[in-house]
């Protein structure tokens, strides 16, 4: 599932979390080191399996190991 068709997934009381997506998908002032970091660190912290797996499928090649590791290190806390 993409970002795109998660967003779309999202029911309508959720509009906030929608524009949230919305807004850190087209965010500039981060690096994409940070973008997807923080996509991967919302999505564990979300505990929501289909919601990682969506992300995991969005940051392939996008994210190195060692920011992966330490989104996920961030979620935890």
């Amino acid at each position: 599932m993409s970002l795109a068709l998660l967003r779309s997934t999202l029911p309508a009381y959720a509009e906030d979390l929608a524009r949230n997506l919305d807004a850190l998908a087209t965010e500039t002032i981060l690096s994409d080191q940070q973008k997807w970091g923080a996509f991967l660190a919302s999505a564990f912290a979300s505990g929501t399996h289909s919601v990682v797996q969506s992300v995991l499928k969005e940051i392939d090649g996008k994210l190195s190991v060692e920011a992966q590791t330490g989104a996920k290190a961030a979620a935890a806390i």
